[in-house]
C-alpha cells in the first residue's frame, strides 16, 4: 500500500475521533438551571399512565436495538471476511476498525440524546406540580400548563427521531481494496450527518422546556422573534 494510501485511511480513523468529541456536545447550562432546582420533585399521580406508555414503548425500541446488534454483528462477520482477502492487511485491520467505531458511535450518541430527554421530562413533571399546587412563583398556570404540553409534545417527537436513529446501521459497504477509504468515508459523513439532525431536534425539545420554565416563572408569553420598543435587546 502506498504512503498516500495508508494516510488517507488514518486520516478517516482520526476524523472519526474527533466526531465522537464534536458531533453531541454537552448541552450549555444556562438560567434555566436556577429555575430547575427550584422544583421539588413530587411527579403527579396523572403522569403514572403517560410514563407506563413511555416506558412500555422504550421496552419495544430496546428490543428492536437488541435485534438489531445482532444484524449489526452479523455484517460485521461478513465484512470482516471481506476484509480478510485484502492484500494489505494494514489497511483492513483499519477499516475494521472504523467499521466497528462508526455503529459504536451512533449507539452512544442515541442512549446520550434519550437520557437528557428523560431528564426533560422529569423537569415538566416537577414544574407541572408546582403549576398544579397553585405555588406562589408560578404567574400564569394557564399559560405554563400550555407551555408545557408544547414541551412534552417537543420531547416525544425528539425521542421518536433518537428512536429512529438507534436502529440506522452504519456498517462499511466494500466496493473494493482501492475504494476502501473512500467507503468508510460515505458512511462517516452519513453518521455524522445523521447525528447533526437528530441533534437539534433534541435541542428544540430543550428549548420548549426552558420556554414552559420561563412562562411558568414569569407569566409572559413572548412571540418568538417580536422585539419590544423603547430597548436595544427586546427586554424590558
Amino acid at each position: 500500500m502506498s504512503n498516500s494510501a495508508i494516510t488517507k485511511t488514518f486520516a478517516i480513523l482520526i476524523g472519526l475521533s474527533m466526531l465522537t468529541v464534536s458531533v453531541y456536545p454537552a448541552f450549555a447550562q444556562d438560567s434555566t438551571n436556577s429555575a430547575v432546582r427550584e422544583i421539588p420533585n413530587r411527579p403527579l399521580n396523572k403522569n403514572k399512565l403517560v410514563q407506563d406508555r413511555i416506558e412500555a414503548k422504550r421496552e419495544n425500541i430496546e428490543d428492536k436495538i437488541a435485534s438489531m446488534r445482532e444484524k449489526l454483528a452479523s455484517k460485521a462477520a461478513a465484512l470482516h471476511s471481506r476484509l480478510q482477502d485484502f492484500r494489505d492487511k494494514k489497511k483492513a485491520e483499519i477499516a475494521e476498525r472504523v467499521n466497528t467505531n462508526l455503529n459504536r458511535i451512533n449507539q452512544n450518541r442515541t442512549t446520550q440524546m434519550q437520557k437528557h430527554l428523560d431528564k426533560m421530562s422529569e423537569v415538566l413533571d416537577r414544574l407541572e406540580a408546582r403549576v398544579n399546587q397553585a405555588k406562589p412563583d408560578i404567574k400564569d398556570p394557564a399559560a405554563a400548563r400550555a407551555a408545557i404540553a408544547a414541551a412534552r409534545l417537543n420531547i416525544s417527537t425528539a425521542s421518536a427521531s433518537v428512536s429512529a436513529q438507534a436502529l440506522k446501521d452504519y456498517t462499511i459497504v466494500v466496493t473494493s481494496e482501492g475504494r476502501i477509504g473512500l467507503d468508510a468515508k460515505i458512511q462517516r459523513d452519513k453518521l455524522h450527518s445523521d447525528l447533526v439532525a437528530v441533534r437539534r431536534i433534541v435541542i428544540e425539545a430543550r428549548q420548549a422546556v426552558a420556554n414552559a420554565i420561563r412562562i411558568a416563572k414569569s407569566g409572559k408569553v413572548e412571540i418568538p422573534g417580536l422585539r419590544k420598543e423603547g430597548t436595544n435587546s427586546g427586554r424590558e
